[in-house]
């Protein structure tokens, strides 16, 4: 008698490459009933855990992390500048201060939870988690999940200069993750988990109470914040339907974004 044994494939991780690959109604970065409710549940943590840090600073309870920003910098390698380079060449200046102030919120964040971070895979990934976003992008953010084409793009760039497709394809899961809200260190490691935490930290402020005030203000004055809204076309209507940068635009309501520019309006086609 002959036994057939069938596995069951998991589903791919919301965020990740293979997630982004998906056919039919979930392609291009199209979520799911329990996909939207995980990005919710997600949003719900950071929220907590940023009540709870007002509160410990309030109280005094809060040992924020301070630093002398040249000393968080990573080492001088070629992915290092090549993906400074990338970010320089073809990102706008909004979204490239954006993507500094991530790193160094990143590496304050790390700072502050004392954890091992691998700074060339961090720094890269913050350099390049809003190519989708990109000056010269290929695809616009109303045909495809934004962040779903920059993962991808930004691991097909870096292979294509010579880079080792295993780091690449590490900032590439990066930098694909950083958009649900949370992401957790022990299932995705350090850097994909800080990515994340250093852009909530910059678009929503949470996590700063964890950096010393000091390190705050030379950040900013660093890399002015600029026009971040529009920067980072945090426009209702402009990006897919039902992918998370649509949806956390719905979510979040008027609050967090800015109008969408009128020249805009024609160029954001809908599938």
């Amino acid at each position: 008698m002959t036994t057939i044994c069938r596995t069951k494939h998991k589903a791919p991780i919301m965020g990740s490459l293979a997630w982004g690959e998906r056919k039919g109604a979930f392609s291009e970065g199209r979520l799911t009933r329990a996909e939207k409710f995980t990005v919710i549940g997600n949003m719900v943590r950071m929220s907590l855990l940023q009540a709870l840090d007002l509160a410990s600073d309030r109280l005094g309870l809060m040992n924020a992390y301070g630093a002398d920003l040249d000393g968080l910098l990573p080492m001088q390698t070629r992915l290092v500048s090549d993906s400074q380079a990338l970010a320089s060449e073809k990102l706008g200046t909004d979204v490239l201060e954006h993507s500094w102030r991530t790193y160094y919120w990143a590496m304050c964040l790390a700072g502050y939870k004392k954890l091992d971070v691998d700074r060339e895979i961090l720094f890269s990934a913050a350099m390049l988690h809003d190519l989708g976003l990109a000056k010269d992008r290929p695809v616009h953010p109303g045909t495809c999940c934004f962040t779903v084409h920059g993962a991808k793009r930004s691991k097909d760039l870096l292979v294509s200069q010579g880079h080792d497709p295993a780091k690449a394809r590490k900032i590439g899961e990066a930098i694909g993750l950083h958009l649900n809200g949370y992401v957790s260190r022990r299932l995705h490691g350090a850097e994909a988990h800080l990515l994340s935490r250093g852009a909530m930290c910059d678009v929503f402020g949470m996590g700063r109470a964890r950096i010393a005030g000091s390190t705050r203000r030379e950040v900013q004055n660093r890399h002015l914040k600029g026009d971040l809204m529009n920067g980072l076309e945090i426009w209702p209507g402009h990006h897919l339907q039902g992918t998370r940068g649509d949806f956390l635009i719905r979510v979040g309501g008027k609050h967090h974004t800015a109008t969408i520019p009128k020249d805009k309006l024609l160029v954001a086609p809908r599938t």
